[in-house]
């Protein structure tokens, strides 16, 4: 068992470390530079409220806290790790709305240190800091859109770990080989010490990716494929492969049932299996994934990229062999987008994007370097800068702006983030900790601001208007929990945003909502106008009800 380990962790460790050593000052220069952009991308949108998905993330996380349990308590459509890694901001930062930004962009900053590392053992010398300048801005996305703390900003670590863990392994084997070579002139040795080890620890990153979300399958498949023909064509037998692939099983199932351990407990996962597969997969064909999404984000890219496209025609000036694996795991980037019309779905295609385009600018540089008076490393560094500079200038409006600024137009739009926190102060002081609330809209968000506890599931409007075959019974089980916990405040999100009705939408629950208000509960007062430019009113009059985006109803019967 100590052999299984000994690859795995210590390996990685030792060589991950000796390469950083041998950066050198312009290298740790260079590093605290990739810092101080993370920092400059970063600084103003910290604050910004919740958006919907990480207030569903905050919400479960919050009732995960109370000894509740996602799936069964609060519908998601996720894998369980955004909760816990939600848990474990909450129990850092107590009461910080916002610290899960900060170990998203934590995570962000070691799976750019990881790119660089990878990009240091496949590719050479002079590699990592541009890849890593590369992949820095390229996370967050033309508009800087991916700000928020969503599933795909934490999924990419373990993803990138578990790649990395597949590259030092490569050239691990690749270093025994040619010692074996150099001192016995024979074959590469069919086994190699530590090589099961570093499957059982890619089988646990890979098991982590993916309970983070399963759209990291793709890029795993064809890694582990690569993985096996390499090994194979090193002289591994199928004995040998077969061991490998048993412990990237068991790294797995470890990972999976540590990871799964209060679900399965619960009801045996059932509530999972179907919130994160059943209801993805009518979700999988409802309009956000197709044609119209891809090319919608393809456009935005090449407006602010368009020399992104244009960089990876310098591959082909000297094909590097390794250039085709990482091609093809930048497809498989692409594949496992689902062609959605979500921009944060695409975050799992830049760290690759940048990889290749750090190897085209080297390849570039090469190129000019017969023809300038300048070294190859000079000119790699000068052309890194200018696309690094190309990258962030459509954002530096963004950059510059301040904290109230971002969050008006990032926030705000039709949306309501930023009123939701005045509105869950409103709603705190109408209720106690006992008393249920439900939120009529897609705005969990205001649960966890208020710290209070939906009587339903569904603190998403979102599954009971999409129009698939579970839409009518999802709206019933919502009127029963009502009727079986009668909420003692409803806020009612009036944006469309927050329901996003379909023509073929069951109308059962619009229609039981309304009676239930107009029979059961009074109006206290709402927020009037949009974002920044709204204001709380209550009482709430009749000629700006039509300009409410938030309305809080109180019980009639309610003692407070």
């Amino acid at each position: 068992m100590s052999r299984l380990f000994s690859f795995g962790g210590v390996a990685l460790t030792n060589r991950a470390v000796a390469a950083w050593r041998r950066l050198g000052l312009s290298g740790w220069l260079g590093g605290l530079g990739v810092c101080a952009l993370l920092i400059a991308l970063r600084w103003n949108s910290l604050e910004t409220p919740l958006t919907r998905d990480e207030g569903e993330y905050a919400y479960a996380a919050q009732i995960l806290k109370h000894g509740q349990v996602p799936y069964e308590h609060a519908f998601m459509q996720k894998p369980p790790m955004v909760v816990y890694t939600y848990a474990l901001a909450n129990a850092l930062a107590p009461n910080t709305f916002w610290f899960p930004r900060v170990l998203a962009a934590a995570f962000a900053a070691l799976v750019t240190c990881l790119v660089g590392l990878v990009a240091r053992f496949e590719f050479g010398r002079g590699f990592a800091l541009p890849a890593m300048w590369l992949t820095t801005p390229m996370l967050l996305c033309p508009g800087l859109w991916q700000f928020t703390a969503n599933t795909e900003m934490f999924m990419i670590l373990p993803l990138w770990a578990a790649i990395a863990v597949y590259v030092v392994s490569r050239h691990h084997l690749s270093a025994i080989c040619d010692s074996r070579q150099t001192t016995e002139g024979g074959a590469p040795p069919p086994t190699f010490p530590g090589s099961r080890g570093a499957w059982f620890v890619a089988g646990v990153l890979g098991a982590t990716a993916l309970w983070y979300k399963y759209t990291a399958l793709p890029i795993l498949a064809l890694l582990f494929v690569v993985w096996s023909i390499q090994d194979w064509r090193a002289g591994c037998g199928g004995r040998g492969l077969l061991g490998r692939g048993l412990c990237a099983v068991l790294g797995a199932t470890i990972a999976s049932a540590a990871e799964l351990e209060p679900l399965l407990a619960r009801d045996g996962g059932r509530r999972l299996w179907e919130c994160t597969v059943v209801y993805n997969h009518f979700y999988r064909a409802s309009a956000t994934f197709g044609v119209s999404g891809l090319s919608t984000w393809l456009w935005a890219f090449w407006v602010d990229w368009w020399f992104l496209f244009l960089l990876p025609a310098f591959l082909l000036v000297r094909p590097r062999r390794r250039v085709w694996f990482w091609v093809g795991m930048f497809l498989a980037a692409w594949v496992s987008t689902g062609a959605s019309a979500m921009g944060h779905y695409y975050v799992v295609v830049m760290p690759f994007w940048a990889l290749l385009a750090a190897v085209a600018i080297a390849e570039a540089a090469a190129l000019a370097a017969t023809k300038l008076p300048f070294s190859q490393a000079t000119l790699r560094r000068a052309f890194t800068a200018v696309v690094v500079l190309w990258v962030c200038l459509p954002d530096l409006p963004w950059i510059t702006c301040t904290k109230e600024e971002f969050a008006a137009v990032k926030a705000g739009g039709g949306n309501a983030f930023i009123e939701s926190q005045a509105v869950a102060r409103r709603v705190a002081e109408l209720t106690s900790p006992a008393d249920p609330v439900f939120v009529a809209g897609s705005e969990p968000q205001i649960l966890y601001y208020a710290n209070r506890f939906s009587p339903t599931r569904f603190v998403i409007v979102y599954p009971l208007m999409l129009s698939t075959p579970l839409a009518r019974g999802y709206q019933q089980e919502v009127m029963r929990d009502l009727e079986r916990r009668p909420p003692a405040v409803i806020v009612l999100a009036r944006s469309p945003f927050s329901w996003m009705p379909q023509k073929q939408s069951p109308l059962d629950f619009m229609n039981y909502l309304e009676k239930l208000l107009a029979e059961h509960y009074n109006p206290v007062g709402a927020w009037v106008g949009e974002g920044q430019s709204g204001e709380w009113e209550e009482p709430l009059l009749d000629a700006d009800r039509a300009k409410a985006s938030l309305v809080v109803f109180r019980r009639k019967d309610s003692p407070l």
